[in-house]
């Protein structure tokens, strides 16, 4: 790698005609190409996430998204039932991303237009990441759609893409731009898209507070003056930890009649409370540091570095940002250690800051000004600035082994959903379910409050009063005596629904409708003084 970047930065003229040629076409093409490789990411992505929905392999989560938005077009505003300790999906989240979705949820009221419209937006960071790469690597386009190629291959990507619906992803793609805008000192672009992003998730609030910080420490890189440093650096502080304090400790617990911000039962380890879990933190900060650097951890923080070839180590500055998500994961409790995994959503704040870092690190060693020429004690001709076709030979060397480390993941990692779909793209067992799902659906009245099992909770109709059955530690089981119908799958939780079913009709308030495969709808036709925990209260 020494010698091509030493042939690549020691002469003005291209002495390959060759390479010069091939870039030349790639400049005429980076357009169409980078629009193909997005086309082709939505279509498998979504195809991925499509059949998942049609299989039965996505549970009762993304309701926490779509109950909402389908009472709102109803006219009950952002109203749900899932939840034993508020009526409004705001009382768990301030999801306020949800008015932006809403016009197009109306268009077409179904999970899948959803599904769609995440995976639209995961590919448009796609298109930032292009674009800051283009700027920092000037002259020449076939780095710029490397990068691009490799930011839609990345597998922590597509995870979170095809798990069921994940707002984060609508952020990530806001912040990438928000991050473009401020290497440009374009003011206007860079809090549009800041608002955007602050609309998905409270937590998203934190990283914006971490972009502010980068503003401030990168203020002499961008050339910022006093007042854009305000802007790009002092405001997005504030603003992102004065929205997070607001939102977590007086907003959303006012919104949930007094319970406190849900997501904190994920660091129970450290405290049933925020002031318990702050104590831990400033009383036992040796502790805590032991288990953030266990070796579980390790393996989630490598698992997320090694396909971009550690490159985004060589950029710490931009790091910071990702530092309030990944930190929040490697919190997590043990019982909620799929925050540190690839699998789950979580992640996704973290990747666009490892893809913003590796395009730093490349473009600065490309153009030999990186601080680790310095320390490595490089002849000086390394440290010259090269070339267009220069610095573009460096470049492509440098994201072809990130593009070979990102397919390797994607060939090791299991499971795949991607090779889950393409394998069993057939599979009829799994169109034999969701069959039976439709034969019972018909015998539910499209008003009638319905506990239903967690893989079939996206094929029922949407409704007002739905439930997850026989519910967990997320979804209190209680609330299944607010439903009038149950419809479960006998042999779901390793046969534990079927016994649960059972225990309801042993009672003889409930009677069996009808089993079709492995589902069974039953109906409640005892007394009408059972106690619904529900805020909504009992359906009428």
């Amino acid at each position: 790698m020494t010698s091509i970047i030493a042939r690549a930065t020691t002469s003005e003229r291209p002495r390959h005609p060759l390479w010069a040629a091939v870039l030349d076409q790639f400049d005429r093409a980076a357009f169409g190409l980078l629009c193909i490789a997005i086309i082709a990411y939505v279509v498998g992505i979504f195809a991925v996430s499509k059949w998942q929905l049609d299989t039965l392999r996505m549970g009762f989560d993304p309701l926490v998204y779509e109950q909402p938005l389908w009472n709102t077009l109803h006219g009950r505003l952002a109203e749900q039932s899932s939840l034993d300790y508020t009526r409004s999906a705001f009382g768990q989240d301030l999801f306020l991303f949800h008015f932006v979705l809403l016009p197009f949820y109306a268009i077409k009221p179904a999970t899948a237009t959803l599904l769609l419209l995440q995976t639209l937006a995961a590919a448009a960071g796609a298109v930032a990441i292009y674009l800051l790469a283009r700027d920092m690597i000037p002259g020449r386009s076939l780095p710029a759609l490397l990068f691009a190629v490799g930011f839609l291959a990345y597998l922590p990507l597509q995870n979170v893409n095809t798990y069921e619906v994940q707002p984060r992803l609508f952020a990530a793609t806001f912040l990438l731009f928000a991050f473009w805008f401020l290497t440009r000192r374009n003011t206007v672009g860079y809090w549009v898209c800041l608002v955007f992003a602050l609309l998905s998730r409270i937590d998203t609030a934190l990283v914006i507070a971490a972009l502010g910080v980068y503003g401030l420490l990168a203020a002499g890189q961008y050339r910022l003056n006093r007042q854009q440093r305000l802007w790009f650096g002092g405001l997005p502080l504030v603003v992102g930890l004065g929205y997070w304090s607001l939102a977590v400790f007086l907003i959303v617990p006012a919104i949930a009649g007094g319970a406190q911000f849900s997501y904190l039962q994920n660091y129970d380890w450290l405290g049933a409370s925020a002031p318990e879990i702050g104590r831990t933190l400033a009383t036992h900060p040796g502790d805590v540091l032991r288990v953030v650097l266990g070796a579980d951890r390790g393996r989630y923080v490598w698992t997320l570095l090694y396909p971009l070839a550690l490159l985004p180590l060589l950029a710490p500055r931009v790091l910071v940002v990702a530092l309030p998500p990944l930190l929040l994961n490697l919190l997590a409790g043990p019982n909620y250690a799929y925050q540190r995994d690839i699998f789950h959503q979580y992640s996704a704040l973290i990747t666009p800051w490892l893809w913003v870092a590796a395009v730093v690190a490349v473009a600065a060693l490309a153009r030999g000004d990186h601080r680790l020429y310095r320390l490595l004690r490089l002849p000086r001709r390394l440290r010259r600035q090269g070339n267009r076709d220069g610095r573009a030979l460096v470049a492509v060397s440098l994201i072809g082994a990130i593009l070979v480390l990102t397919l390797t993941q994607q060939v090791l990692t299991n499971p795949s959903r991607v090779r889950r779909a393409i394998k069993y793209h057939d599979d009829v067992k799994a169109a034999n379910r969701a069959e039976q799902v439709d034969a019972l659906n018909g015998l539910i009245p499209a008003d009638a409050a319905l506990a239903v099992t967690n893989d079939a909770a996206l094929r029922v109709p949407v409704r007002r009063y739905l439930y997850l059955f026989p519910g967990d530690k997320y979804y209190d089981p209680k609330l299944v005596n607010c439903a009038t119908y149950v419809l479960g799958d006998r042999r779901g939780d390793k046969g534990q629904e079927g016994i649960a079913l059972d225990k309801l009709i042993i009672t003889g308030d409930w009677q069996v409708v009808k089993v079709q495969g492995d589902f069974q709808l039953i109906h409640y036709t005892g007394p009408p003084t059972r106690v619904c925990p529900s805020p909504l209260g009992a359906p009428a």
